[in-house]
């Protein structure tokens, strides 16, 4: 319990100027969550749906999922993408919601640069009904009378996306770029607000035979007063079908946050499954037993030569 009043006094007392948005283990099946410039760069129509269990066992430990479709248009010039995502800790919600524009300039046969924007609507809350709530003071500013505060924010995004041919892809993003007030409560004198987060992440496939693939992944988190983030994973796949990877999380209280295992299998040209798991290497690693990812993927069209392979490349 002292936990979840540390987290509701974060939410309504101080300004949150520094805080991290949600982690996810599979950031390489889910770029368009933070770069508008994705959508459309997996050459057909395709939906991804993820579910994260952060922290299995801790009392209001967040959880969150994602639901996302991209799809090119005018002959792949362009792309066109929406998202919708629940985010949750301890009784605190939020709902994100976006649509993504991304055009594609061929700088040559094998180079691609896409520039993206998207327009979001962010939904936020804290339910003061849940029975875990304690108030130990009646005369707290901080804490309002009515029972659920909630608020509604937008913003833009922008990003850019490089390809060079089926071998290397590198991302820059803000996909929020103003500084949002997501203060629930105007009683308190200090109110929350909501930083703009910035994303660099890059890829690889290095062919190692013609059986197997050797797949580096690496993700730069930053926000202005807040220690930096750093995903670094290191992946390998078997036939286009199987891949195995393990990740390095930095941040936290320890130089390495968590050690993460990866699964994705390709069951078919269109539909594809993966899984997920962080073992915490941080303090809170007593009170928990991990996190769990779940992610599925299905492409709409099965045109020989259109499709992609099954992480972010075209084939040849």
């Amino acid at each position: 319990m002292k936990n979840l009043f540390t987290i509701i006094f974060l939410l309504l007392g101080i300004s949150l100027s520094a805080q991290q948005e949600p982690h996810y283990t599979n950031f390489m099946y889910n770029q368009q969550l933070y770069n508008p410039s994705y959508v459309g760069s997996r050459n057909t129509p395709s939906f991804t749906a993820l579910h994260r269990s952060q922290w299995i066992g801790f009392e209001g430990a967040p959880y969150s999922e994602v639901l996302s479709f991209q799809s090119p248009i005018m002959r792949d010039r362009a792309g066109i993408g929406g998202t919708i995502s629940r985010y949750s800790i301890g009784v605190s919600y939020a709902w994100f919601g976006s649509a993504a524009y991304s055009y594609n300039l061929k700088i040559t046969q094998d180079l691609n640069v896409r520039l993206g924007l998207q327009a979001t609507l962010e939904y936020l809350g804290i339910d003061f009904h849940d029975s875990r709530v304690v108030t130990v003071s009646q005369f707290d500013p901080s804490l309002n009378e009515n029972k659920f505060e909630d608020k509604y924010v937008g913003n833009v995004g922008v990003g850019a996306y490089l390809t060079y041919k089926n071998l290397f892809y590198f991302g820059l993003s803000a996909p929020q770029l103003y500084p949002n007030d997501v203060g629930l409560n105007d009683n308190a004198r200090i109110t929350s607000r909501q930083s703009p987060h910035r994303y660099a992440n890059l890829g690889a496939i290095i062919p190692v035979s013609e059986q197997l693939d050797l797949m580096p992944n690496f993700m730069v988190k930053w926000v202005d007063h807040a220690p930096i983030d750093f995903d670094l994973n290191l992946s390998i796949r078997y036939l286009q079908k199987l891949t195995v990877g393990v990740t390095a999380r930095t941040g936290g209280d320890s130089v390495v946050e968590s050690m993460d295992g990866l699964l994705f299998f390709q069951v078919s040209p269109k539909f594809g499954a993966g899984l997920g798991y962080d073992y915490t290497l941080s303090k809170i690693k007593k009170y928990q037993s991990g996190s769990v990812e779940l992610l599925l993927r299905y492409d709409l069209r099965d045109e020989k030569g259109d499709l992609e392979n099954p992480r972010y490349f075209k084939k040849k």
